[in-house]
């Protein structure tokens, strides 16, 4: 039986099944890893070595995935006092942890007058629960082998800054987890797939999607949740064409909103149909300002290094022949503002600002704050992901802008490129893939707009 690691714990915030498979089927039959996913872990592991470097680390010596003869490296190091130790081996119970770093602190244990805390080193601009618990997880392991249990442990941020945390405010959680963890390496089947935003970046997303493809599964339903399948499931409703010619008449479930029912309802109709269909939008102000004037504006970005690689404004948007499109590609973070700024010096005033999901307002409020801002700028934003989602029921569950692209153009949302890709084209000095990305996006949103939001909604059939 496979040992439960600290991937495992990492791992079961975002999706239980993903524990559940990685330790019942080979690795074999995972989907292979896309060039910006290798990218992106082969940054996180040079960050790693460039911040333990200056450390003087000692490294326990033994042949790869021979596990136990490096817990017995890593504890001979432990008890020698090597004051850093870097991929230490920990064993216990079952229990596999391989943590970036022990650190040699004050204080008895079965080591001698001295213990260790275990850090671990992330490529995130912050510190997560989900990473919090894999560092408590190494621990309990640790506690285990220096018959002590550290007060404390570390998170490592991609700026180089520790953050240091109590042990005991994780601990009752970690332990619950580890404990659902080794229930599912007995009962692989506890744990059923659920179509999230996540899915996309696992490498079981294939398998799990045919598996709920199959099943013609609820959660295939836009607007779905956990609970809202339980409950349905509860009330005899398997599946989303069940779901579909389910009467609103009928005896409503208790615990279901009436109008998150009817909701769901109209979306699993939308699935059998397998098109998108408009809804009746909200009725703007009068003084709002027309969608016809608005320009887009798109990013491509570097989320390691909090950078804006490309912007890119289309104004006018209605036809391919009309617009206007101009690119803007900053060399530092401090070149973002003055690029943008010179794209929109030809936009009106007036002109709504339409962008996709939150990197736009995002970038903005991180600048603005210590530059002179435009007044009244964000309140022109116009997010089209918030108004796609409310003036068109979708097919099935869209989390991004290649989800629209693909169900409500018929498009390949990739044909220039993965988003992801855009990290890799800058390092290669590569700035016409980046345009030709940004500028096959905007024709994407362009059409979308005409599509969707300067669509009339269709008539209201009774239900």
């Amino acid at each position: 039986m496979r040992r439960i690691t600290g991937t495992h714990i990492y791992s079961y915030a975002k999706c239980p099944r993903l524990v559940a498979l990685d330790l019942s089927l080979d690795r074999t039959e995972r989907r292979p890893p896309h060039a910006w996913e290798e990218f992106a872990m082969q940054r996180g592991r040079d960050f790693e070595d460039r911040y333990v470097e200056p450390l003087c680390v000692a490294r326990p010596d033994y042949q790869e995935r021979q596990w136990e003869d490096g817990a017995r490296a890593t504890l001979d190091l432990m008890r020698s006092g090597a004051p850093w130790i870097h991929q230490g081996v920990l064993l216990a119970d079952g229990r596999l942890g391989v943590p970036d770093l022990l650190h040699k602190v004050e204080g008895e244990s079965a080591l001698g007058a001295h213990h260790y805390e275990v850090i671990d080193v992330k490529s995130s601009g912050r510190p997560r629960g989900d990473q919090a618990l894999q560092v408590v997880f190494y621990t309990r392991i640790l506690a285990v082998t220096q018959d002590r249990m550290p007060k404390r442990g570390g998170i490592v941020l991609k700026t180089g800054e520790l953050r240091s945390f109590a042990i005991a405010d994780y601990h009752a959680v970690a332990a619950d987890v580890e404990q659902r963890v080794f229930a599912l390496q007995r009962e692989p089947d506890g744990a059923r797939p659920f179509w999230q935003r996540s899915c996309d970046g696992c490498h079981w997303s294939l398998r799990c999607r045919d598996q709920l493809e199959r099943a013609d599964d609820l959660s295939l339903v836009v607007g779905m949740s956990h609970g809202a399948r339980a409950i349905l499931e509860e009330h005899g409703v398997a599946t989303a064409s069940e779901l579909a010619a389910r009467h609103l008449d009928a005896r409503l479930p208790s615990r279901l909103d009436a109008a998150l029912l009817r909701r769901l309802r109209k979306a699993a109709h939308a699935r059998t149909q397998r098109r998108h269909s408009l809804e009746t939008r909200p009725r703007l102000p009068k003084n709002a300002p027309s969608l016809d004037a608005a320009a887009l504006v798109h990013l491509l970005t570097d989320p390691f290094e909090d950078r804006v690689l490309l912007f890119a404004v289309r104004h006018p948007i209605a036809t391919a022949e009309g617009a206007k499109v101009r690119f803007a590609l900053p060399k530092s973070r401090d070149e973002e503002w003055s690029s943008l700024r010179s794209l929109l010096a030809e936009i009106p005033v007036t002109a709504p600002l339409l962008h996709f999901d939150a990197a736009l307002p995002r970038w903005y409020e991180a600048h603005a704050f210590d530059r002179e801002a435009e007044v009244g700028l964000s309140a022109r934003f116009f997010d089209m992901n918030r108004r796609l989602r409310a003036w068109a029921l979708m097919p099935e569950p869209t989390f991004g802008l290649a989800d629209f692209v693909r169900i409500v153009l018929g498009r390949d949302p990739l044909r220039a490129g993965h988003p992801g890709q855009a990290a890799i084209w800058a390092k290669a000095g590569d700035e016409a893939a980046l345009i030709h990305k940004a500028q096959m996006d905007l024709e994407d949103l362009a059409e979308l707009k005409r599509v969707v939001l300067d669509a009339k909604p269709e008539p209201a059939s009774a239900s």
